[in-house]
């Protein structure tokens, strides 16, 4: 079976990890969102692994229309018993999740995503949790 022709995002796996990097400069609206949010979870399908890291080091602009496909990423990984882990957010970017409490880079508070600062960074995180 092809591939499903990717517009929004490149995926790669690496050490048993899906990484999903996002294409978009700006994901914001209500069609990039969407569209984000059916190729992580087609993505996602394909490749057969249980976690997963989003990489936004192409993103420089998000609205909290973003947090919608990375929500339904999160709740699909928590019913199969797997993780979501963020990275590569600019000040810009990261302000957004900061502001929002998505995210907590102290690990303090109970937010619903996990950040690390880069790729190998967060590989190597989730799969320091493989058994």
């Amino acid at each position: 079976m092809p591939d499903a022709p990717q517009h929004h995002l490149t995926t790669s796996l690496q050490e048993r990890v899906l990484v999903l990097t996002i294409t978009d400069k700006q994901v914001e609206g209500e069609e990039v969102p969407e569209a984000l949010r059916e190729e992580m979870l087609a993505a996602l399908a394909q490749a057969g692994v249980h976690n997963v890291v989003v990489n936004f080091a192409n993103t420089q602009l998000i609205s909290s229309a973003a947090f919608r496909p990375l929500l339904a990423l999160r709740r699909k990984l928590l019913q199969d018993g797997g993780r979501l882990v963020l990275c590569g957010l600019t000040k810009v970017v990261g302000d957004v999740f900061f502001t929002t409490r998505m995210v907590d880079a102290t690990g303090a508070a109970s937010a619903p995503f996990e950040l690390k600062a880069d790729v190998p960074s967060a590989v190597a995180y989730l799969n320091s949790f493989a058994g």
